[in-house]
């Protein structure tokens, strides 16, 4: 019985936890923000692949599932984890690992996620090639 109250209070602070990493309670435009739901890609400089492909981030997992492909760009698939250890920063922003490439092995690089309104963020890092990468995201419903 004793072991059974531990775990539920492990599985807790974990939930807990899992959350936060996905909201902020504010951010830089001022509002309470959450990365939790659908994003879809709108922009993706300097490759200009994927755009119209969709991410869904699900609360308790920290982490952005690709739901929708548009093209086949950077070897990537439905149901690929794209955004992985999501943490927020100090800036009302998140970081993450990216997945640039399912190429050769899942290629991920680290990046930021910068709050532009509630419905828009900015994702900067690394493309596969190590270049200097910029995407946007708009939420969807």
């Amino acid at each position: 019985m004793k072991s059974l109250k531990i775990w539920a209070i492990i599985i807790t602070a974990i939930t807990l936890m899992s959350c936060e990493a996905l909201q902020k309670a504010t951010n830089s435009t001022g509002s309470a923000f959450t990365l939790t739901g659908r994003w879809q890609l709108t922009s993706n400089m300097p490759d200009n692949v994927l755009v119209g492909s969709t991410v869904t981030v699900a609360p308790l997992v920290s982490e952005g599932r690709i739901t929708n492909l548009i093209g086949t760009g950077n070897c990537l698939r439905v149901n690929d984890v794209t955004w992985k250890t999501i943490a927020p920063d100090n800036a009302g922003g998140f970081t993450i690992s990216n997945l640039a490439s399912g190429c050769s092995g899942f290629n991920y690089q680290p990046a930021n996620i910068y709050v532009i309104n509630n419905n828009e963020i900015r994702l900067t890092g690394r493309n596969a090639s190590g270049q200097d990468a910029t995407q946007l995201w708009k939420r969807v419903n």
